[in-house]
């Protein structure tokens, strides 16, 4: 591929990232996290599976009811962040243009990633229940996107006693590279409970 049919390239994948982002496209972008699960977790799917919720939850799928939300370093912004790296990538007239010193990311344990879950978790609990919302019916799950931080998994994940605690059916997280069923009750789906404590790592990963 030429210089400039692969400049032309990352433009357009920029483009639709930008799309996937817009609140118009809110509940194909909580789709997309839940395949990424499903991807991970080796459950054959199809499109015509997803339907949206109520909101909450946010994407049924078979007898799941996912919750979707996204965990990010603090300060970050999807959308702000790839308005930008698409003009950056319109103004480009060579791949060396867009080449830039990224921070390096630190290492953080498995009890770290987890209780970057916390902050958003509190809040979807205490707001539910003062709607009088059924929290043991959803199945929470986290769309990890680290940029300042790589999970080490050689670490082990804590009990996840306050989420438990706070009453969700399952809760599961899907980052570029990895996914992970931190808990899954009884009555949880099948696929959930059957990869229940397991880290799932992949070679190369997809991001947003």
């Amino acid at each position: 591929m030429e210089e400039s049919d692969y400049l032309r390239l990352l433009t357009y994948q920029a483009e639709q990232a930008n799309l996937l982002l817009s609140n118009g496209r809110k509940w194909e972008r909580e789709r997309w996290v839940c395949q990424r699960l499903l991807q991970a977790l080796n459950v054959s799917h199809r499109s015509e599976e997803f339907n949206s919720g109520q909101e909450p939850p946010d994407v049924l799928f078979r007898d799941a009811c996912f919750e979707v939300f996204f965990v990010l370093d603090a300060g970050r912004r999807l959308n702000e962040e790839w308005r930008e790296e698409l003009q950056r990538r319109r103004r480009a007239f060579s791949l060396s243009q867009l080449i830039r010193r990224e921070a390096r990311p630190k290492r953080i344990s498995a009890a770290e990633l987890q209780a970057l879950l916390a902050p958003t978790l509190r809040k979807k609990a205490h707001n539910y229940r003062e709607r009088g919302l059924d929290l043991s019916e959803l199945d929470m799950l986290a769309y990890v996107n680290l940029k300042l931080a790589i999970p080490d998994f050689n670490t082990g994940f804590p009990p996840p006693s306050e989420y438990l605690r706070q009453g969700w059916r399952s809760l599961s997280l899907v980052g570029p590279t990895f996914a992970r069923v931190l808990f899954a009750h009884t009555d949880a789906p099948d696929f959930l409970r059957s990869n229940l404590g397991r880290s799932v790592l992949f070679d190369l990963g997809i991001s947003l």
